[in-house]
């Protein structure tokens, strides 16, 4: 196509390209705020922990609490 609508499909061509990658942007970005935030919760409700992935056994936090 040529003349003003082949350079008019062209720039819608390059809005929606723009607008899908902003788009992708804020999702990706969300997820990782998401995901922050359920490991943040999930930390917080495990007891006496202060990073949820490095958990001592009941035992172990038991035998330091009273020690």
């Amino acid at each position: 196509m040529t003349g003003p609508l082949g350079t008019a499909s062209r720039a819608l061509e390059e809005l929606v390209d723009v607008t899908t990658d902003w788009t992708v942007d804020i999702l990706r970005r969300v997820a990782a705020e998401m995901g922050h935030a359920l490991d943040r919760d999930a930390m917080r409700d495990v007891e006496g922990a202060t990073e949820w992935r490095d958990l001592a056994t009941k035992e172990q936090r038991y035998a330091t609490a009273h020690s």
